[in-house]
């Protein structure tokens, strides 16, 4: 109930895999049932015209009301169940779920319930917002700080909230990281400008004061679009848009470091699901610091989540400098 508040809706399938598995459809579903009479789901299902389509769910008051009184939901916040005003919306969220129990399943293999073996921390826009403005103090690791003399450029990047589609966050001995997804079905890169400066800008310094300052590697993002075909158009968006950079105060910014251009890569859905772990990143220098700003020349690499999220030493090792 409170991974349903948290990423607003999830399908009856997916809440099986997650509290009973592949072998306890039906004690999965009785208890959904009950749920749902007792008023603490509320479901809904689209028009199918070949049968039944199968029925996805929200938490209702009543259930975030049980949240409280279990300690599970704060209790000085409001809470109104998220409105169905188009099921565009809600399939953008389904259609993410899917994505990340898919990462968690070849993770962590096995046909037993999700939910107590999730390879890793699965946050919502709900609780994996990121303000930018909050006075909250945190240890800085040494992934986050910055070596003396560096000076920050934020050119075009803006400072704003960030609230990703999902957080997923790892574990392994004494090293945490965060990979943060971003699903965009709009298949209209221009919408997408305003988040990617926000994210140009809290990759250069933003994540360096907040929770993310103690996690042993710098986090990374991905953005997805639902099919391959909009990818291109994407990327050559966030190569116009990334200005954000850092250096040694004599430094020029062909000398400096964009994180943006390292730690954001780019898929699709159709990717991930195939088993395809090649992802994009724009290149490594703005257009105007190219011989021919013109030319946008993506750099494919191999960011397996999977073998992230597994545990694994000399995977996580692997992937990190992959994406570093």
């Amino acid at each position: 109930m409170a991974l349903t508040h948290d990423v607003n809706f999830l399908a009856s399938s997916q809440l099986v895999v997650l509290g009973w598995g592949n072998s306890g459809e039906r004690a999965g579903q009785k208890r959904l049932k009950r749920l749902h009479d007792g008023g603490y789901l509320d479901r809904f299902r689209p028009i199918n015209e070949r049968g039944s389509a199968e029925w996805n769910y929200r938490l209702s008051s009543l259930g975030w009301s049980a949240l409280v009184e279990q300690g599970r939901a704060p209790g000085d916040r409001a809470y109104t169940p998220t409105a169905i005003a188009s099921i565009s919306y809600t399939e953008h969220d389904l259609q993410l779920a899917s994505l990340v129990l898919h990462i968690a399943q070849e993770t962590a293999g096995g046909q037993e319930a999700l939910l107590d073996r999730m390879p890793f921390t699965w946050k919502g826009p709900r609780s994996g917002r990121i303000d930018t403005d909050s006075d909250e103090e945190f240890a800085c690791s040494p992934a986050a700080e910055l070596p003396v003399g560096t000076q920050l450029h934020r050119e075009g990047s803006r400072q704003g909230y960030l609230e990703p589609d999902a957080t997923l966050i790892g574990r392994s001995g004494d090293d945490t990281w965060a990979v943060l997804i971003e699903y965009d079905r709009t298949e209209r890169p221009h919408k997408q400008i305003d988040r990617l400066r926000r994210y140009d800008h809290w990759l250069l310094s933003g994540w360096r004061w907040g929770h993310f300052a103690e996690h042993s590697i710098p986090p990374s993002v991905i953005f997805l679009t639902a099919r391959e075909r909009p990818l291109r158009r994407l990327i050559e968006t966030a190569d116009r848009t990334f200005e954000a950079w850092h250096g040694h105060e004599h430094a020029g910014p062909r000398e400096g470091t964009h994180p943006a251009r390292q730690r954001v890569v780019f898929t699709s859905r159709q990717r991930v699901l195939a088993g395809d772990w090649t992802m994009e990143r724009t290149p490594g220098l703005p257009p105007e610091l190219r011989e021919d700003f013109r030319v946008c020349s993506p750099r494919s690499i191999d960011f397996n989540l999977p073998a992230l999220f597994a545990g694994s030493d000399v995977d996580r090792r692997t992937t990190e400098r992959a994406a570093s």
